[in-house]
């Protein structure tokens, strides 16, 4: 190395910012710095101060490819900027987007040494912790910040980052995992929340509209009319809903949980139509470094005056991690359907789920995901009506802030379920029934004050689903618009 100079640490540093975009190779670089032996002095100190303030300050990858690049880059410029606060707070927070807890809480910590006010890297380092089965960290965060009003939102929501989406039932479901941040070892937590909306229904019932139907015997096909046709009921709704959870977390990584969730909805005009559900629920999970398995059960009762009343028991098992910046979740689920009176149509089913849930352009603001579920559904009975049906779905889910207070949800689901065999020889020839079925649904929410001072959220809610079939018995299309108030305590 007698015959070249070693480039200055603050010149080397800037070169690996120059570089990349003016397309010169590092050894050109080097060989056009000063000589090693001039002495160090204020300018060297700027320059490595700004090159390491340009790195912090650089825009995140929106894919895991360029984002690891560009981990990699501040890895090279660590050593000279390791007294940088800002630059280890993000570098600490890109290993943490990297699904590595471990790295990301060496620089967390040396980031909060230098500055201990840096409100990202108190965050990031609570969830560095949490992740590495010390959700205590996060709980006292939370609440220190819980009266602060100079938090910005997108930094407030890492401390709770979004649900992923799921192909689930059309019916609410009790929350479970949703309070793992929440809880010390021996603890207890408990979680409430109520909603009550009003709004109006396009197809109370989910009825197709039908005046008259076609039999298909051997003599061939007859068109007969219905004596009272088939029309969707329109008309106001009271929709309401009460949630209750409990955990408690026996030691660092488990959270054992119960709930309860009641749910009814009321048409006054239609009265035949209103329906309630009551379901019970409970889960156990555990908290490995990055990853985290449930097991879940629960039962669901349904009834009301137009619908038979049946019951569904559910178990689950899933397993998630953060990977290439999302939350990544599969599960495996099996349900059990008992009809009360035509218990000749039960059954068993059994599905695999997959889903993710991840930031937009690396921005906790916004996030989407995606699902995908298969599965069979077997009859208990073999004269069931159709036999066998297998089940398709994906669905899609936007979330994130429209403004400082106002927040949107939307998703969109479509599913597929055929027969392997035919429905009834006296519709279509006995074809085989199939349903392919689109909902989509938005909801639109924001924090409100009420009376006595108790917070609560204001939220608007528009609902649609069109169902097609090749029986025309079972074509449908229902649209639902409700507001009203969410509080939980």
């Amino acid at each position: 190395m007698s015959g070249l100079a070693r480039p200055r640490p603050a010149l080397r540093l800037a070169a690996l910012i120059l570089v990349p975009a003016l397309g010169l190779s590092a050894a050109s670089v080097s060989a056009q710095t000063p000589d090693p032996a001039a002495p160090a002095t204020a300018l060297d100190a700027q320059l490595t101060y700004t090159a390491c303030t340009r790195l912090a300050l650089a825009p995140w990858p929106a894919h895991p490819i360029p984002r690891r690049a560009h981990l990699q880059r501040l890895e090279s410029a660590r050593p000279q900027c390791v007294g940088h606060a800002q630059f280890l707070a993000v570098f600490g927070a890109l290993w943490l987007e990297e699904g590595e807890p471990n790295q990301a809480l060496i620089w967390l910590e040396r980031a909060l040494l230098l500055d201990p006010g840096n409100l990202g890297a108190q965050a990031d380092h609570a969830l560095a912790l949490a992740a590495l089965g010390q959700p205590d960290a996060l709980k006292s965060l939370a609440q220190s910040w819980q009266n602060r009003s100079d938090i910005p939102p997108a930094l407030r929501e890492r401390l709770l980052p979004p649900k992923a989406a799921s192909a689930s039932d059309p019916f609410p479901r009790v929350r479970l995992g949703g309070m793992a941040s929440g809880l010390g070892n021996g603890r207890w937590a408990s979680f409430r929340e109520a909603t009550v909306l009003l709004g109006v229904e396009s197809n109370l019932d989910h009825s197709p509209k039908l005046a008259e139907i076609t039999l298909t015997p051997q003599e061939g096909p007859i068109t007969l009319p219905l004596v009272t046709p088939l029309v969707p009921r329109r008309g106001a709704a009271i929709s309401s809903e009460l949630a209750w959870q409990l955990a408690r977390s026996p030691q660092a990584g488990q959270v054992w949980r119960a709930g309860m969730n009641l749910g009814a909805r009321v048409a006054p005009g239609e009265t035949k139509s209103n329906w309630h559900h009551v379901q019970l629920a409970g889960s156990l999970s555990q908290q490995w470094a990055p990853w985290r398995a449930q097991f879940e059960i629960g039962a669901s009762w349904v009834g009301g005056p137009l619908n038979e009343p049946y019951r569904v028991e559910r178990a689950a098992l899933t397993l998630e991690r953060n990977a290439l910046g999302c939350m990544l979740r599969v599960a495996v689920e099996g349900e059990n359907r008992l009809q009360r009176e035509t218990v000749n149509t039960d059954g068993r089913t059994a599905g695999l789920l997959w889903s993710s849930q991840c930031p937009i352009n690396g921005e906790r603001r916004w996030s989407w995901g995606f699902a995908a579920r298969g599965a069979v559904d077997e009859p208990v009975d073999a004269s069931r009506a159709g036999g066998t049906q297998r089940l398709w779905s994906v669905g899609a889910r936007l979330l994130g802030q429209l403004g400082p207070d106002l927040r949107l949800e939307s998703n969109l689901r479509l599913t597929r379920t055929r027969d392997d065999e035919g429905y009834n020889p006296l519709l279509e020839d006995n074809a085989r029934r199939e349903l392919r079925q689109m909902q989509w649904s938005m909801e639109l929410s924001r924090p409100v004050v009420l009376p006595g001072g108790l917070a609560a959220e204001g939220i608007v809610q528009l609902h649609a689903v069109h169902q097609r079939s090749n029986l025309s018995v079972f074509r449908y299309t229902a649209i639902s618009a409700y507001g009203g108030l969410r509080w939980s305590w």
